[in-house]
């Protein structure tokens, strides 16, 4: 596996950092030369359960919230040489062999960002099958090729942040929603891959950080379209595999009639060996 550095940015809930962090050490032994796994703690109150050996906590002293975090990552990784950064929400459960898995799909290299599959947001992201527990996926190594992947639990490969550089702070000032987006595009346009892989599955629990800080659904909707309408006016929809139909007032998640191409989403989903 190229050297990683795993970054969780945890702001209160400190059971759901645990929680993540246990199945990152079921699976991955720590410290390992390969892997770096670092808690970043916005609220400054989380403690480091004893069985985290080779965790590394730091306190930020202010929020960074998901954007910052992701810039102090990509500087962290470019001082110390690490070929690979990967985001993790601390609200989320983790499949067997997930680290590795996701990595594994940076190995081409013309792919720049790779996020595991999961049962959240975006349908072009959704696992085929659904797990009951993320402990019992089944994986399947399968990469999809897509306009942009979620920030939940995405993996970045160092080369292309050098060239794409790294999140626009300015157009998505307040947590960081739509900047995922934003890079994927930027990246593209550089001649690069972005991938989803089926080795990979994440739970998401969602919005258990952003309800601690008193943001609603509607507020992040606004930071992604203010964001992207300031960076790309009108051409990032068709880029990104939208419609006109894309984004409506409270929206709990994506739908088919969101995309330019329902058809291309409904073969994502699909499967010779489904039930």
């Amino acid at each position: 596996m190229s050297r990683t550095l795993l970054a969780i940015p945890a702001y209160g809930s400190p059971e759901l950092t645990d929680a993540v962090l246990r199945d990152l050490v079921r699976d991955e032994p720590l410290p390992r030369d390969d892997l770096r796994v670092v808690v970043v703690d916005n609220a400054g109150d989380y403690v480091l359960p004893g069985w985290a050996a080779g965790v590394e906590l730091v306190r930020t002293g202010e929020n960074l919230r998901w954007i910052g975090t992701a810039g102090w990552a990509f500087e962290r990784a470019r001082r110390d040489g690490d070929g690979v950064v990967l985001l993790l929400n601390n609200d989320t459960r983790l499949s067997r062999g997930f680290t590795p898995a996701l990595v594994a799909a940076l190995d081409d290299p013309g792919v720049a960002v790779a996020a595991a599959c999961y049962d959240d947001f975006w349908l072009h992201q959704r696992a085929v099958r659904v797990p009951s527990d993320a402990e019992s996926y089944v994986p399947r190594a399968v990469v999809r090729d897509v306009p942009f992947c979620d920030g939940t639990a995405i993996a970045f490969s160092m080369k292309a942040v050098a060239e794409v550089g790294g999140m626009d702070v300015e157009a998505f000032p307040h947590h960081g929603y739509g900047a995922d987006v934003d890079w994927a595009l930027r990246a593209r346009r550089a001649g690069w891959r972005v991938a989803v892989t089926e080795a990979a599955y994440v739970h998401h629990l969602r919005r258990v950080t952003m309800t601690r800080v008193g943001r609603t659904a509607e507020d992040n909707r606004a930071e992604i379209l203010t964001g992207l309408d300031a960076r790309w006016g009108d051409a990032w929809r068709p880029l990104a595999g939208f419609g006109p139909g894309a984004f409506p007032a409270h929206n709990t998640g994506s739908a088919l009639d969101w995309y330019a191409d329902p058809a291309w989403v409904l073969s994502l989903l699909e499967t010779d060996d489904a039930p």
